[in-house]
């Protein structure tokens, strides 16, 4: 009678590697999840008894939560006579709420009613390195949707006065600077690196090609949780 002994293998493990292209690819899909364009809707009188209603894409943002918590720029949202609704990547049309302005630093909160949007966690801008790859994405020119350019951050605490040139403010706010060129549609989206968090929002460029700029996320952290009582300092 034969004994069966079991016996051990020994199973090589499979090492998946990911290009960067692959995993570029793969964050990209990801975050554009997350941007949204932000329409902005006001309403002028043509007679005393004709009104007209006119919407325009004023810019991009980007949920942060999934509870409906989205960042953008000040200037995108700064008037306070429009109505905002936001569209996802998947064409769904949402009104929004403005709850923060902060005209010094080009931030705003907005919040919009639901659960379980796709969002993007936000990351740590203190720890950004000159050289790293930085990817941004927005609604290029407000036509666009979902436009990314990558490129590398080329500078830090950048003092620029692009920031002034639609906010009409020239406040002393540290930008990163990237060598990807960040269109006037892409205000407000989200400045992502290769792990897919957000390190800055995108905010207008310089006049010269190739030159964008972006606001530090964590000056976004305390605005959040000054707009919503929640903790984003992570």
């Amino acid at each position: 009678v034969e004994k069966l002994v079991p016996r051990e293998f020994t199973v090589k493990e499979k090492t998946v590697v990911f290009s960067n292209e692959e995993n570029l690819v793969k964050i990209i899909k990801s975050a554009s999840l997350a941007v949204v364009s932000i329409i902005a809707t006001t309403t002028e009188n043509l007679t005393a008894t004709t009104t007209v209603e006119k919407s325009i894409v004023a810019g991009s943002g980007f949920f942060v939560s999934k509870d409906g918590i989205i960042l953008t720029n000040k200037h995108i949202v700064e008037n306070t006579t429009s109505a905002y609704v936001i569209m996802t990547s998947d064409g769904k049309i949402y009104p929004a709420i403005v709850t923060s302005r902060n005209s010094s630093q080009d931030i705003a909160v907005l919040k919009v009613e639901g659960n379980n949007f796709n969002f993007i966690p936000l990351g740590d801008s203190k720890n950004i390195n000159v050289g790293q790859t930085a990817v941004a994405i927005g609604s290029d020119s407000g036509e666009f949707q979902n436009t990314v350019s990558v490129g590398v951050v080329s500078g830090l605490n950048k003092m620029a006065a692009a920031i002034g040139a639609i906010s009409g403010k020239e406040e002393s706010v540290v930008l990163i600077q990237i060598d990807a060129t960040t269109n006037p549609g892409n205000s407000g989206g989200p400045l992502i690196d290769l792990s897919g968090k957000a390190i800055g929002i995108n905010t207008v460029g310089a006049p010269r090609e190739n030159i964008g700029f972006a606001l530090p996320i964590n000056l976004a952290k305390k605005e959040i949780a000054d707009a919503t009582k929640l903790d984003f300092n992570f």
